[in-house]
């Protein structure tokens, strides 16, 4: 979990389609004060293809994650951004590159 996807939730949580039932900003803000606390913030010093990338990665470095599975080749194709990533132990594997792995 990284304070991008609590962003994210937050977002998804107050979608019309979501509201109907019964979710309200009060029910929101004791989730933020719920999860809150346990959120590190990340700083991702490396640029990103693209931002709605962003929260993916920092999830996985805040979890301490292995790999990054994906077909997503903006995180797939970018050298950098794998580097910077390997530095900090997290590989980026397509699902048959996991499994290949495995």
């Amino acid at each position: 979990m990284s304070w991008e996807l609590a962003r994210e939730i937050v977002d998804v949580l107050r979608r019309p389609a979501i509201r109907r039932y019964g979710v309200t900003e009060g029910d929101i803000d004791e989730l933020l004060v719920l999860i809150g606390p346990m959120l590190p913030d990340v700083d991702m010093a490396v640029e990103v293809r693209d931002r709605d990338d962003a929260p993916v990665i920092a999830a996985a470095l805040t979890g301490r994650a292995e790999a990054i599975v994906t077909g997503d080749r903006d995180l797939l194709d970018d050298p950098a951004l794998r580097a910077w990533l390997a530095d900090r132990s997290v590989a980026v594997l397509t699902p048959p590159g996991l499994l290949e792995l495995l």
